[in-house]
């Protein structure tokens, strides 16, 4: 992602994007109504030869129907504006504006829970239903919200096609003003001119949506092409979504990185960058030096080898402060080797260790890591952002 990068201070741990090995069959039944999980905690779905029974209540209230439950007859009417629905508990056979339908499978009582046939309802309100097998998962599109869904779509179309054109005014046009985010715009501005990356929507799944409001979970993939250096990262990012003043298109007004994996493009460790023996000491000594104040607990040597127009130095502060706080650790320089140079800006590769020596649970770790670091005016290197590309923990 372009605009919110995950600035992360040097010895702070970063998380992997990580996929359940457990097989489908394995997993539990869930439902969800316009890419919106519908909350079933309490009463699970299940499978009723070949249907799926769900509760009634949460399904029939998503789908925006009122209840009506007669207990003399066992008998659920479910009703909204031009539609009435009846069923009976044990009977196979139910009215869609009293028209007779055949049910699969019955309405059942299970652990006093009334569960309905999920097909049937979903199709008898006008909706679609798919099984997907893989995920186990039933998939509930509603025709009403085709144009929500739509909507949010193009947004995130737009997203792709102006980060990859750097079309700064274009991007900057899908941030709602009022955003926080709005304030990254130079450094947007900055980094598009700078470096040329694409960037792909690999899945999107709509959280929630209200009337001018909306959450879309984003997994999106950026590579770099071109320019200066910035790693590949595969990313999730909860995005919250807000409506313009007119109230017809969807805008990003925040965003939340729920988990981020850096990799490098392909032959970057190989390269061979021309870099002035000068500028290779000293780029490689300004992430010694930081290791060595870290080491230390020297908050300002710290700080005097990070570039203060870094986004990550106010970030780097706070974290340093609390690592000295809570911990004594022992960090150390194993390798590093650069891999990109261009006359003021460069980046390092480096495996770097950290063991506690005091402080509550830590785990000892191994990582590498790339920092992009910038000549400042008076010629010194200093350290601009740091990416986690792979973290293990040390074997005792």
């Amino acid at each position: 992602m372009k605009f919110v990068p995950g600035f992360l201070a040097v010895l702070a741990l970063s998380g992997a994007i990580t996929v359940s090995a457990a097989a489908a069959s394995d997993q539990p039944i869930t439902v969800t109504i316009d890419q919106q999980k519908l909350n079933l905690s309490t009463s699970a779905p299940v499978k009723d030869h070949d249907a799926i029974l769900v509760p009634m209540r949460p399904i029939f209230e998503k789908l925006g129907l009122s209840l009506v439950w007669n207990a003399k007859t066992s008998t659920i009417t479910a009703s909204k504006e031009g539609l009435t629905i009846t069923l009976q508990l044990g009977s196979k056979k139910a009215s869609v504006n009293g028209t007779v339908k055949q049910l699969t499978s019955a309405p059942k009582m299970i652990n006093n829970v009334t569960y309905v046939p999920l097909r049937f309802v979903s199709e008898a309100t006008g909706n679609s239903v798919t099984w997907n097998a893989k995920a186990n998962t039933v998939e509930i599109k509603s025709n009403q919200s085709s144009a929500v869904t739509k909507g949010i779509s193009e947004l995130f179309d737009k997203y792709t096609s102006y980060s990859n054109k750097n079309d700064f005014a274009g991007f900057l046009g899908l941030i709602d003003p009022k955003s926080p985010l709005a304030a990254a715009a130079p450094a947007l501005k900055e980094q598009m001119e700078k470096s040329d990356t694409t960037t792909a929507i690999a899945k999107m799944d709509i959280i929630d949506v209200q009337a001018k409001e909306a959450t879309v979970d984003v997994v999106e993939t950026t590579v770099r092409n071109s320019g200066a250096f910035t790693p590949n990262s595969t990313a999730e990012y909860i995005y919250s979504l807000t409506k313009n003043a007119g109230g017809s298109d969807w805008l990003i007004s925040n965003v939340q990185i729920k988990a981020i994996k850096y990799s490098l493009p392909d032959g970057t460790l190989e390269a061979k960058p021309p870099v002035p023996a000068a500028d290779e000491d000293q780029i490689k000594a300004v992430l010694q030096a930081n290791t060595d104040f870290s080491n230390k607990e020297d908050l300002s040597g710290v700080l005097s080898t990070i570039d203060e127009s870094s986004p990550a130095y106010a970030q780097s502060e706070q974290t340093y402060k609390q690592l000295f706080a809570a911990y004594d650790l022992q960090s150390a320089v194993e390798s590093s080797k650069i891999i990109y140079y261009n006359n003021n800006e460069a980046a390092i590769y480096a495996v770097l260790t950290s063991k506690k020596l005091k402080g509550p649970q830590f785990t000892d770790y191994r990582a590498e890591t790339v920092t992009t670091v910038k000549k400042s005016a008076d010629g010194k290197w200093k350290l601009v952002q740091t990416y986690n590309l792979n973290i293990e923990p040390l074997t005792k």
